[in-house]
């Protein structure tokens, strides 16, 4: 017995299907949803990183939380690639993404305490030069 869906590719889907597309269905859902939260956190990251400049790289300490956020959603997506939706690969960019941003606001406190004179002087002429 077949059941017509909207999928114009397959043209129907024995009863027995059903089921398990509509499993896959809702943790492709759920795999958009997340992506879109993930999205969200990438814009603003990058938003606020790309005016940040010498006299104001603190404003860089600032997406902590949203970097909280994204590791968190790193997670949830590692999860469901387990369950084979999504690409080893993208996971592991992701993974990567959130390692630069962390070297980066490493990078922006030291700076910040340099500015402040909290760190010697060899330390802050390095961090100038990466800069």
């Amino acid at each position: 017995m077949e059941h017509e869906c909207d999928c114009h590719e397959h043209g129907g889907h024995e009863t027995e299907n059903l089921p398990a597309l509509q499993k896959k269905r809702r943790q492709l859902l759920l795999l958009k949803e997340h992506m879109v939260k993930v999205n969200t956190l990438h814009d603003k990251i990058d938003t606020v990183m790309s005016n940040v400049e010498k006299d104001n790289i603190g404003l860089l300490l600032t997406q902590q939380k949203n970097l909280k956020e994204l590791e968190k959603e790193c997670a949830v997506l590692s999860e469901l690639m387990q369950d084979d939706l999504m690409p080893l690969e993208m996971l592991l960019a992701e993974r990567e993404y959130i390692e630069n941003v962390k070297d980066i606001m490493h990078h922006a406190r030291l700076f910040k305490r340099g500015l402040r004179g909290n760190v010697t002087a060899e330390v802050l002429r390095n961090l100038e030069r990466k800069v």
